[in-house]
């Protein structure tokens, strides 16, 4: 392996140019590892810096007791290396992670799949759909099933459409605050603040589905780079269940998006319905992974696994 210059790089002092040019070039840069997704959602971050930027790493970082660990902020999916050096030392890279955390859980990007041979890691489900095979073929991967559900709501006359940003997260914390107890309030007030930002980019929209009265069944929160549409917020509603909203949600949206050199990903998910759901789409499984690593003193040690 080469040996590279890897700087560890507080967040104030990065070249947000550089780091941002970075991360639109490359094939596994996701909207995640965006200097400004990075520095609203995070409470404090370092950068791995390869050389003169030709790969970065973004590290999220928190105190508890005085000692600094790593972690995943909330709607972060994926973090890990991106960047054009195939010739990188991982275990350098995991030597620089426990130089500036003695606790971490991360998650390595889909394309960071050498990790696995210098470290414990668990495999984790992201499903994917590459909208450039045109409707017509993405179509013709969907389960009979699917198919059922979306004829269904074709009857009923449900009506597709754009909606509002903040109204479609307002309801995703209405009907799922329950599923999602991890994630905080200051989490959400972040979020709303990045999407802000993002939807003056023309990142950040919504769509929903309503019936004729106009009631809202279900809506999805999207994020859009030069690469990806990212599933960050899906929310059916009860009276959009047996409607089948969300599945007449997905599949207009793919419809809508279908041709263009996109990718649709799904966001998940290890959930058996979730995934069964997902891969009804005829979605296909680009795996992350998660990196474990505890070098707490002892006996801190024994409190965190």
């Amino acid at each position: 392996m080469v040996k590279h210059n890897i700087q560890l790089i507080p967040s104030h002092q990065i070249d947000k140019v550089k780091w941002n040019a970075c991360i639109e070039a490359n094939a596994n840069g996701l909207i995640y590892s965006t200097y400004d997704y990075l520095n609203t959602m995070c409470d404090n971050w370092h950068g791995l810096i390869i050389n003169d930027y030709d790969a970065v790493m973004p590290l999220p970082w928190r105190t508890k007791l005085g000692i600094r660990y790593g972690y995943t902020p909330a709607f972060m999916q994926q973090l890990g290396l991106t960047g054009n050096c195939p010739d990188i030392d991982i275990a350098q890279i995991l030597n620089s992670i426990r130089d500036l955390v003695h606790y971490a859980d991360i998650h390595f990007n889909f394309s960071n799949f050498s990790v696995k041979d210098h470290a414990s890691v668990v495999t984790r489900t992201n499903l994917v759909i590459p909208l450039s095979a045109g409707y017509e073929t993405i179509y013709s991967n969907y389960k009979q099933s699917l198919r059922d559900n979306i004829k269904k709501a074709e009857q009923a006359n449900l009506v597709y459409a754009d909606a509002i940003v903040e109204t479609a997260i307002a309801l995703y914390r209405l009907h799922y605050s329950e599923r999602i107890a991890g994630i905080k309030e200051k989490d959400f007030e972040r979020f709303s603040s990045l999407c802000q930002l993002l939807q003056k980019k023309k990142q950040c929209f919504a769509r929903s589905v309503k019936n004729e009265q106009g009631e809202f069944l279900s809506t999805g929160l999207f994020l859009k780079d030069n690469k990806r549409i990212y599933n960050l917020m899906n929310t059916t509603l009860p009276a959009g269940r047996d409607k089948e909203a969300n599945h007449f949600l997905l599949d207009s949206l793919i419809r809508e998006f279908a041709d263009q050199s996109l990718i649709f990903d799904f966001e998940g998910s290890d959930l058996p319905g979730v995934k069964f759901f997902y891969e009804s789409f005829g979605a296909v499984n680009e795996p992350y992974f998660h990196y474990h690593y505890n070098g707490l003193p002892w006996p801190l040690r024994l409190l965190k696994h």
